[in-house]
């Protein structure tokens, strides 16, 4: 499989291929794939307003190892300083199991940013998401979680 293709397991686990380039547009938000490359591509280029447009007015973002805001206002706080920054995000592999309109993803991820304090950002992990497909068919994050397995580390 090469990097610009997913495999996603929908019902029954039948394997179904999506391809599609994990750094540029268009992007097709119909897929979960298609959602979680356009999310990226928004937080690479700098656009908070559209990085927004990804989640749901009760959607639950991960800051940290036990930590969680929810809602649009807080999420927005939460990711407005990466967004900021326009980091070099990539996801590297990445998975979805679908059943219905909701979609548990997986991910493994690098992120490489100066912030506006100078600090360095150079992080990498594994995400464990969920998206719920949107009434006009495109996914939006219900769960963000970049950290994986780490929020249990609180």
């Amino acid at each position: 499989m090469s990097s610009s293709e997913t495999e996603c397991r929908g019902p029954g686990g039948a394997a179904v291929h999506e391809r599609g380039s994990a750094s540029s547009g268009p992007f097709d938000r119909t897929t979960a794939v298609g959602a979680a490359r356009y999310f990226q591509h928004c937080v690479r280029s700098g656009d908070l307003d559209a990085a927004m447009d990804c989640f749901d007015a009760d959607s639950i973002y991960v800051t940290g190892a036990g930590a969680y805001v929810r809602g649009l206002e807080e999420i927005r706080r939460a990711v407005s300083v990466y967004v900021s920054a326009r980091p070099d995000l990539r996801a590297h592999r990445w998975a979805g199991l679908a059943t219905g309109d909701i979609v548990a993803w997986v991910d493994e991820w690098t992120i490489r940013a100066t912030l506006p304090d100078g600090t360095a950002l150079d992080m990498s992990g594994v995400s464990s998401d969920v998206l719920r497909r949107r009434p006009d068919g495109t996914y939006i994050y219900l769960v963000d979680n970049p950290y994986g397995h780490r929020y249990l580390d609180a």
